[in-house]
């Protein structure tokens, strides 16, 4: 008969904590999708000039599903190698989930004002706060030489840390383009997220990493 009054392992625990925080990602997901609200289509005539109009909330749908995702699998690289439970790591974690639980919020804002340069600055402010919400999590997680399995050397902190950083980097500029006026030109800021996601790469060293992410 089990023992009810054993004490949970470590791989329950931390199984537990990622669990959760997959939930907390596919609820976002979900709400993103629910912006979508499908067009009054009355007859033939209005059906293209519908979809059109719903074509700037559907790019918005998909750029907020994009950088969701990537925030997703950056955590899942590093919460896979989480080897013991940590109050710390369990808090900061809570910190940036709540961060993601908020993307649907500041999506909507973006897809449904009529005063895009001030929706758009707050879709960066947003990203920008994900991202170093979760950069906060890759310190508390290598703090100390690592709660991950294999450890993490210092080159490996300062790439993952970077990493984490590169969304709201790349989301900075774009605020500083807007709030200098150059709207248009501001909301191409994401494609310099692959930038420093480059950048990151070359701060690794793959003699000193034992477990590639």
């Amino acid at each position: 008969m089990e023992d009810l009054n054993r004490p949970a392992t470590e791989d329950m625990i931390v199984g537990r904590l990622l669990t959760f925080s997959d939930g907390v990602f596919a609820f976002a997901l979900t709400l993103l999708v629910l912006g979508l609200e499908p067009p009054q289509i009355r007859s033939a005539a209005d059906f293209e000039p519908a979809l059109l109009a719903l074509l700037p909330k559907f790019m918005v749908f998909v750029s907020s599903f994009g950088l969701t995702f990537v925030f997703w699998a950056a955590h899942m690289a590093i919460m896979r190698r989480l080897k013991v439970f940590d109050w710390p790591v369990l808090w900061v974690n809570g910190l940036f989930l709540l961060t993601i639980a908020v993307m649907p919020f500041a999506s909507s804002i973006l897809a449904n004002t009529a005063v895009f340069p001030l929706a758009w600055r707050v879709y960066c402010v947003q990203l920008i706060i994900t991202s170093l919400a979760q950069s906060l999590l890759v310190v508390v997680l290598m703090r100390d030489g690592g709660r991950l399995v294999g450890g993490a050397s210092i080159r490996e902190r300062i790439r993952r840390l970077f990493r984490g950083l590169s969304p709201g980097l790349a989301f900075a500029v774009g605020l500083v383009l807007n709030l200098r006026g150059y709207i248009a030109l501001s909301v191409w800021c994401w494609v310099l997220i692959p930038v420093f996601l480059m950048m990151s790469q070359i701060l690794a060293d793959p003699r000193a990493r034992s477990i590639k992410a």
